[in-house]
């Protein structure tokens, strides 16, 4: 009997333990993706990005921001590879506008200036795109972002 009592706690210890390392591995998952950064890299250099996904974030984009941290950014994404066309409308930084294929690869940019007087201008690529990156003007010769650079996303889903 006292075999029997030992072997049911030794038993139940192991599933407590199992238990235990079961939910200790989904809060780790959880708190790492909670916590991730997300980042584009390019050869020499990662920026912050902040994302745009839905129509009304990629409307809004940088508009009305008086400043931005010279390592961060705005990633705007798109479900399907296009000819993205964005404005300065409200936008009040001068900015690198960045086209990236679904390969990875910039296939445009542009710096551009703050549109003051309507109608403001309209920028485009000349090849489809899946993404758009916006950054502090300069920032992408500063780096050696140049066309058909590769582009790495971290931390982005």
């Amino acid at each position: 009997m006292k075999n029997n009592i030992k072997k049911k706690y030794w038993i139940w210890i192991g599933i407590c333990f199992l238990i235990l390392i079961v939910f200790y591995s989904i809060a780790a998952n959880y708190l790492h993706d909670k916590n991730a950064v997300p980042q584009l890299c390019s050869e020499k250099k990662c920026f912050t990005v902040e994302l745009a996904r839905t129509s009304a974030e990629t409307q809004q984009g940088l508009m009305y921001r008086e400043s931005m941290a010279e390592d961060h950014g705005m990633l705007f994404i798109f479900s399907k590879s296009d000819f993205y066309d964005f404005r300065m409308k409200n936008t009040l930084i001068p900015l690198d506008m960045i086209w990236i294929d679904n390969q990875f690869k910039v296939v445009r940019i542009l710096t551009v200036q703050p549109c003051k007087v309507d109608p403001c201008e309209v920028y485009r690529p000349e090849v489809f795109a899946n993404y758009v990156v916006e950054l502090n003007a300069g920032i992408a010769a500063k780096y050696g972002i140049v066309e058909w650079s590769l582009i790495k996303f971290q931390n982005i889903k």
